[in-house]
């Protein structure tokens, strides 16, 4: 590594046995809290800024600054937002002098919706403002140290459980299906998210979907987004909303994606989700017609609710084990970063 990091002195800090898991946890642990980072200063905004109620955000400002005294050579810097900070206007960086680090708004984040003039946050500065501040800024005096807790199982070793939901939508002429397809369905996904320790079920539930007609059916709108938000799937964090295919189950050759059921699922469900995750539902529906071509038919839906603390998916159950493994990794990450 570099970044000014002396590998001559990790060697004394830990010893020369590298076999023992814990001591190179301990080198790996030196090497990136002694690593240089940004240099960081505090400063107060001159506006309010808008807060992201999704994420945190890095938020681009030009810094000025004012001494605190005459004589003592310390400074307080105040931070001004260049504007609109989507990702294609990158001219406004020319003039950055560092990037802003706000909290994610909303009740999820700081419970604010709006960084209010006056308030301070930290600033990565692209380079240094004077060559008072010091020779650099380590990883583990930075605003980023807290991410890695070294004393924290959770950080280490835990990775967190998938609780899930299964709601089970089947047209009406296969409502024969209901007593049948519960446990056969929740077994297929757990087994697809790696097994009983990273997944389980915590309740399924099961819709009929009513003959799609001319207008969509508000009545069954309001009853699966009743089902979604009760009791019975509450305590889950992600929720599978699988639709039924038509025809014999034990025989895939007469097995056909319920292409207007899902239609009118997707349609009962698009006023509760938060966000679409489309790249993800992409994802999704390449893996399950990678299992299964007539699984390309079904048009699947990936989305965030109940202000973003879970996640919900829309599958057919044909290729339902290569949808889910499409998707595992990045459902897992989901779920970690909104517990």
């Amino acid at each position: 590594l570099h970044n000014g990091v002396d590998i001559d002195e990790i060697g004394r800090q830990t010893g020369p046995n590298f076999e023992d898991e814990s001591t190179m946890r301990e080198a790996v642990k030196y090497v990136v809290e002694n690593a240089n980072v940004h240099e960081e200063v505090v400063a107060s905004i001159t506006s309010d800024i808008k807060l992201d109620m999704g994420r945190p955000e890095y938020h681009r400002v030009t810094l000025n600054r004012k001494p605190i005294d005459n004589n003592s050579g310390q400074y307080i810097y105040q931070a001004t937002s260049t504007g609109q900070q989507r990702s294609s206007i990158v001219l406004s960086l020319r003039n950055a002098d560092g990037l802003m680090m706000l909290p994610r708004g909303g009740p999820m984040g700081c419970g604010s919706t709006v960084a209010k003039k006056g308030e301070s946050f930290p600033v990565f500065m692209f380079s240094k403002i004077s060559s008072s501040i010091g020779s650099g800024t380590k990883f583990k005096d930075s605003s980023h140290r807290p991410i890695l807790d070294y004393n924290n199982d959770h950080v280490h070793n835990k990775r967190e459980k998938l609780m899930v939901g299964v709601v089970i939508c089947l047209s009406e002429k296969d409502r024969g299906k209901k007593d049948v397809l519960p446990d056969e369905l929740g077994s297929r996904i757990v087994r697809s998210l790696g097994g009983e320790s990273k997944a389980s079920i915590t309740s399924h539930v099961t819709c009929i979907v009513p003959t799609m007609a001319k207008a969509p059916n508000d009545n069954f709108a309001n009853k699966l987004s009743s089902l979604i938000h009760g009791p019975a799937i509450e305590g889950s964090n992600v929720i599978f909303v699988v639709v039924a295919s038509k025809g014999d189950t034990s025989k895939s050759r007469t097995r056909h994606v319920a292409f207007r059921t899902g239609l009118e699922v997707n349609h009962a469900l698009a006023p509760i989700i938060d966000k679409h995750a489309h790249a993800l539902a992409l994802q999704v529906r390449k893996g399950a017609s990678s299992q299964d071509g007539i699984a390309a038919m079904f048009e699947n839906v990936v989305g965030t609710l109940r202000e973003r603390s879970s996640l919900i998916i829309t599958c057919s159950d044909i290729g339902l084990e290569r949808a889910i493994g499409a998707m595992k990794g990045s459902l897992f990450h989901a779920v970690s970063v909104n517990s």
